[in-house]
């Protein structure tokens, strides 16, 4: 039986209509998404609202004693409910020969308490017995605090951009016709802009498209 995400069956491309609510892309962004979150309006705000706070349960929040196995489950249903959303939307030719997978960075470094991996694995699920290129290509060279966690104190483009770099580790091969950049949420941009910019900056004229489970809508 097919998993039940609570997300759209199709993707939305972000267009005129709702780009000038994403400061950062211009009509040169080819971005799509699942389903839009409510912003400022937490669970009431619908499916959506809750399968992205679900994803995004940080390690802390799962560590705690009384509430941390419900949502550890809770997390991992949100997984399997993003893999199987994504899994529905390429096919295995896509996958195989046209698609390099790169989740765009999350706010802390591999190594750090509050690391998590979720969108990596998200992609890893998604295309299980496919030969799918995913590389954690880009990286942070310090942890940051988390945007949605520092309204008061988001990083600006140039300092999130300094601090973003290519992992040569992860050159080894060519990449595929078109990079997908793959994150949680859509909010400015700011994130999904800087990876492009790094991107190009290595690989000029690469394809590239940014793939959000949720946009938030104003």
């Amino acid at each position: 039986m097919p998993i039940q995400t609570g997300l759209p069956a199709r993707l939305t491309w972000i267009d005129d209509a709702n780009r000038g609510e994403h400061s950062f892309l211009t009509r040169e962004d080819r971005c799509a998404f699942f389903g839009e979150l409510q912003a400022s309006v937490g669970w009431g705000g619908g499916a959506t609202n809750q399968l992205v706070a679900n994803f995004k349960r940080t390690p802390a929040q799962i560590a705690h004693e009384c509430t941390g196995e419900r949502l550890r489950r809770h997390r991992a249903r949100a997984i399997n409910q993003v893999a199987a959303a994504l899994r529905s939307q390429f096919t295995r030719e896509e996958v195989e020969l046209r698609c390099t997978f790169v989740p765009i960075p999350t706010s802390k470094q591999p190594g750090h308490p509050e690391y998590c991996d979720r969108l990596e694995r998200s992609l890893r699920l998604a295309f299980t017995g496919y030969r799918a290129d995913i590389r954690p290509l880009l990286r942070l060279t310090a942890s940051t605090r988390a945007d949605h966690s520092s309204a008061a104190g988001r990083l600006g483009y140039q300092h999130l951009l300094a601090l973003t770099s290519i992992d040569a580790r992860q050159l080894a091969g060519e990449l595929r016709p078109v990079v997908v950049l793959f994150d949680d949420v859509l909010t400015s941009g700011k994130h999904y802009k800087v990876a492009k910019t790094r991107i190009l900056e290595v690989f000029p004229g690469q394809g590239i498209l940014g793939l959000f489970i949720a946009r938030r809508a104003l």
